[in-house]
């Protein structure tokens, strides 16, 4: 072998520098570039439109969009911290107007027209299960559990609200008179792990009510009048 060729092999690098090694240095020396002018002018990168633009352009560029995502993700928690004081206020509301209540019909008149005050609850319906003894005004919506229990089997075995998509048939069968529909939130009013009715809530948009939807207010809802419920089926007949 020649010397010119051993010396070449010499001045080849071992190893290639990673992208990955390239962007670690980078990110530790943050100045590199200051006083790199030759090669700031040597490098471009592509735009969208195929127009290079400057290191510098893309840089504002990036800290441009990710103020953007930082906004919309602060307005998302503001958003969510204005609904849960207007849902704790509405729950606060609605047990006090329970401890007034006399019986099952009352019980339900005011659950029903408590939550339907909340500003983001376009639909509001109670539906009692039916038992053996029930005592309530032909005004308050009562179905049997095996009907219940076949078209709303999620709620039942989870004892949970449940938040997503159902079918049309059954929007129109929780909200008959009000049209427009298009999410719903299902909580069972329950106490010591029976389900004694249903409350089902109603938005026009189509995401509001969605899987990821935090229930933690609903569900607390739900226990609180079924226990108030439990106590006043429980009373003997007069």
């Amino acid at each position: 072998m020649s010397n010119d060729a051993s010396a070449a092999e010499k001045a080849e690098p071992e190893n290639d520098i990673s992208a990955e090694q390239v962007a670690h240095y980078l990110k530790n020396n943050p100045k590199f570039f200051i006083e790199q002018d030759e090669l700031l002018a040597d490098l471009s990168l592509p735009h969208e439109s195929g127009k290079a633009i400057s290191l510098l352009e893309r840089q504002v560029t990036i800290l441009r969009d990710r103020g953007i995502e930082a906004r919309q993700k602060l307005n998302n928690l503001l958003e969510n911290a204005r609904n849960n004081d207007e849902l704790f206020d509405t729950t606060q509301n609605l047990v006090l107007a329970l401890l007034r209540a006399e019986n099952t019909t009352e019980i339900a008149n005011i659950t029903q027209d408590q939550l339907s005050n909340h500003p983001n609850i376009d639909a509001c319906e109670i539906i009692i299960v039916q038992r053996k003894g029930l005592n309530v005004s032909d005004s308050i919506r009562v179905d049997f559990r095996e009907k219940l229990q076949e078209d709303f089997s999620d709620v039942f075995r989870l004892k949970k609200t449940h938040c997503g998509a159902i079918t049309d048939d059954k929007i129109e069968y929780l909200f008959p008179s009000v049209g427009n529909i298009r999410s719903t939130a299902l909580c069972p009013i329950s106490n010591k792990g029976a389900v004694l009715a249903l409350i089902a809530f109603g938005n026009r948009e189509e995401n509001y009510f969605n899987i990821n939807l935090d229930t933690l207010f609903l569900d607390f809802i739900g226990h609180v009048v079924g226990a108030v419920l439990d106590r006043q089926l429980s009373k003997p007949a007069s």
